[in-house]
């Protein structure tokens, strides 16, 4: 939309590369376990940040199961770091603002997670803009976490 609005040049039909190799450098410290999340609870080192919307952190949905939050975790919605008007990131101050709001230290390390891992890496994605560089995102979320009577939640 904003490419279009920038009245940028476009093309249609198919279009061919050439071939090319990728080599792959897989990062494993890029994602988390539910085992790491549980052990990061109440570790005053790691912040764990929520990237679904306020109602589903506060636990008044139900969506992915037993309704609330992996304890301990704060909440930077992936929705407030798009500008609805524009359609892109929010200023880089803005952005900032919020995570530091929520306690994102840029030198600790921060954990994020949201229904499935797909909200929480555009939070990652910003903080990594942002300069923070211990990141993580949980990748099966709440779609695991609620779902396992073993893991606790909390809410309010």
């Amino acid at each position: 939309e904003k490419w279009q609005r920038e009245s940028r040049a476009l093309e249609s039909g198919e279009h061919r590369h050439p071939p090319a190799v990728l080599t792959a450098r897989p990062r494993p410290e890029l994602f988390v376990s539910r085992d790491a999340v549980r052990d990061a609870i109440g570790d005053a080192s790691v912040t764990t940040i929520n990237a679904l919307a306020e109602d589903l952190h506060r636990g008044e949905n139900a969506r992915y199961g037993r309704p609330g939050r992996i304890p301990g975790s704060v909440n930077v919605p992936a929705a407030a770091l798009v500008d609805d008007a524009s359609n892109t990131f929010v200023d880089d101050a803005r952005a900032a603002a919020l995570f530091a709001d929520a306690g994102a230290d840029p030198e600790g390390r921060t954990l994020l997670y949201c229904g499935g891992g797909i909200a929480a890496t555009l939070d990652a994605f910003v903080l990594h803009r942002l300069g923070h560089r211990r990141l993580a995102v949980y990748d099966a979320s709440m779609s695991e976490w609620a779902r396992d009577p073993s893991l606790p939640v909390e809410s309010g």
